[in-house]
């Protein structure tokens, strides 16, 4: 990446990367960048360079779309497989009961 790349499109510096969701809006701010320039003809060096960019950022959230889903269903399977929780209910929704408080007016019970 040149330099006018880093100092146009922030990259966050951490160890993880930058989130899932600042991918896909950093991929959409690309794109209508990438559509400004083909309307104005820019260079094909520029234009060739945000599409190689575009597709390295669609491979990453595809990446870390297909990993959050992987993960979501080993979670799902390891609550399956132990027998089901108390909490849980036919539907499959967990109860909310014992993680909230009673609804009303605060200091008063019922």
């Amino acid at each position: 990446m040149n330099r006018y790349d880093e100092k146009v499109y922030r990259v966050p510096r951490r160890k993880d990367g930058p989130s899932l969701a600042e991918q896909k809006s950093q991929l959409v701010r690309l794109k209508q960048d990438l559509e400004q320039f083909k309307a104005r003809q820019a260079g094909a060096a520029v234009v060739t360079s945000l599409q190689s960019r575009i597709r390295d950022l669609e491979a990453s959230i595809s990446r870390a779309e297909g990993a959050r889903m992987l993960d979501r269903q080993a979670r799902q399977s390891a609550t399956d497989g132990d027998g089901g929780d108390a909490a849980t209910t036919a539907g499959g929704y967990r109860a909310t009961s014992s993680r909230f408080p009673p609804r009303g007016r605060p200091g008063r019970d019922y």
